[in-house]
């Protein structure tokens, strides 16, 4: 019989082996996009999906499946749209241009669906397409990130977080255990994917939730006693399985600084990244009314205010677009301004990517990699194809847009604004 030491070793070197001890970058510079619309839903995204099935815009996951009927049925009708709203292709385009990371968004019941959810069992659910994902970026030398978009009982009363209809139910212990068991369970899966040779080192990430509406934007989270207790619940849970690799929290909108000083402190938590989202789009103050002033405001504050987080040097913008305003006009025909709005941002955002400096700000993640309609704002493939996104596997030129060093009169009159 195996002695007890002999057993531990044995078993030290398969749990060593499920883990997979992927390097970790010292300084990273993460360009990235999400892949939204697709394993978790969005009718704005995909409204033709919806249609087809004659479900309400604005629904979330959990409403079309209550339409399509539930389980094997909804699973029936999104096998198509999860076999085919990401291809290949689309990451070989991504990739060529400079993209070294992918945000994936999914929601809990990838893994967990509970007697009277709507959704397909996990074992017929979506997951053979993520994984079948990562095998493509691990072909095309990308990395992911797998972010936690939908929460049980939804965190946000959003579509997109599974859930339209129902309010915000997630901040009760019974969801919130929920949730740490779900992110338990994705994390041993991350560690069996990051050590197959076919998807190796591959998951970069894992963001814990997504956009949770605290009490910073008038929501009912609070972000000191509900928030911060369950990421470090969901940190530990995470870390306990083996996994070494980033872990994310998103801020809940709570954008200063200073509500985060001494928070999730290292070395307690480490590889940890504070993820915001900086959107023009949606009212406030970043919402400029005119195109140029968009730019300048990404240029005069959103810049300084990430490179000034030296407190916790962790930031990441896992979602920006260049949409700023309800009616994003397309006559900006608009491919000097996109092309200049976006390398402002990215240089706002994670200026190592655009091969200035590095500071604080250590990725950006376009939302969303495409959308069904023609609209450039929001939709990065359609900007390679419009050439207002530059390939950032390539330098710069001085004829580009920097807020360093052409951010003055003469670029603006350049561009036309």
């Amino acid at each position: 019989a195996m002695s007890r030491v002999a057993f531990a070793f044995v078993l030290a070197v398969i749990l060593a082996t499920a883990r997979a001890d992927c390097p970790q970058p010292a300084d990273p510079a993460m360009r990235g996009v999400n892949l939204g619309g697709w394993l978790v839903l969005e009718s704005w995204i995909t409204p033709s999906l919806f249609s087809q099935h004659g479900v309400p815009d604005g629904s979330g996951e959990w409403e079309f499946c209550q339409h399509t009927g539930s389980g094997a049925a909804c699973a029936a009708a999104l096998q198509s749209h999860w076999d085919s709203w990401l291809t290949f292709s689309d990451l070989q385009t991504l990739a060529g241009s400079g993209i070294t990371h992918l945000r994936i968004p999914i929601g809990y019941w990838i893994l967990d669906v509970q007697p009277g959810e709507p959704f397909p069992a996990p074992a017929n659910g979506s997951w053979p397409y993520l994984v079948r994902s990562l095998q493509w970026a691990k072909r095309l030398g990308l990395k992911a990130v797998i972010d936690l978009h939908g929460a049980p009982g939804s965190q946000n009363g959003h579509d997109n977080s599974g859930q339209s209809s129902g309010g915000i139910h997630w901040n009760t212990p019974a969801n919130i255990n929920r949730t740490v068991a779900v992110l338990q369970q994705l994390a041993a899966k991350v560690n069996a994917i990051n050590a197959d040779p076919q998807t190796a080192c591959v998951v970069a990430g894992i963001e814990m939730l997504n956009e949770p509406w605290t009490t910073c934007i008038g929501g009912p989270i609070s972000l000191t006693g509900t928030l911060v207790p369950f990421y470090e619940q969901a940190y530990a849970a995470i870390r306990g399985t083996g996994f070494i690799g980033d872990i994310w929290a998103n801020d809940g909108f709570c954008y200063e600084s200073s509500d985060w000083d001494g928070l999730l402190p290292p070395p307690k938590y480490e590889n940890l990244f504070l993820d915001t989202h900086l959107y023009h789009a949606f009212g406030g103050p970043r919402q400029q009314p005119h195109a140029w002033g968009n730019i300048q405001y990404t240029c005069q504050h959103d810049r300084p205010m990430i490179a000034a987080a030296t407190g916790r040097d962790w930031t990441v913008v896992g979602e920006w677009s260049n949409a700023i305003g309800p009616d994003t006009p397309n006559q900006f025909a608009a491919n000097a301004w996109l092309r200049a709005f976006t390398l402002a941002q990215y240089e706002a955002y994670c200026p190592a990517c655009v091969g200035a400096p590095s500071n604080p700000g250590k990725g950006a993640f376009f939302w969303n990699f495409k959308i069904e309609t023609g609209y450039d704002a929001w939709n990065y493939l359609l900007g390679i194809a419009h050439n207002w996104v530059a390939n950032l596997s390539q330098p710069l030129t001085d004829f580009d847009f920097s807020c360093s060093a052409t951010y003055n009169s003469v670029a603006r009159d350049r561009l036309a604004l």
